[in-house]
């Protein structure tokens, strides 16, 4: 199966699930649009974290992130949110 990146239509329901951007203390997080997109790379393609390209961030950073929106249940109501909305998922 062939990665494609997430698409703006997808990225604008997924992006009101996602976790608020810390305060502006310290290092600022990296892109969530990238880090997604590198968390899709990652389950699309079957490679390990290891293997997830430079430009989505580093290997650490785009799997604590999977951590997270693992651990808050975001994945689940993202999922629900496309069900319930009838999203077509050949987009």
């Amino acid at each position: 199966m062939a990665f494609r990146e997430i698409n703006d239509d997808l990225w604008a329901i997924v992006q009101n699930y996602l976790p608020p951007t810390k305060p502006h203390i310290g290092r600022p997080r990296c892109d969530p649009r990238g880090l997604i997109n590198g968390i899709l790379y990652v389950l699309t393609t079957g490679c390990s974290w290891l293997d997830v390209p430079a430009n989505y961030g580093t290997k650490s950073t785009v799997h604590r992130y999977h951590l997270e929106l693992c651990e808050k249940g975001v994945y689940q109501a993202i999922f629900l949110d496309l069900l319930q909305s009838g999203y077509e998922i050949k987009r």
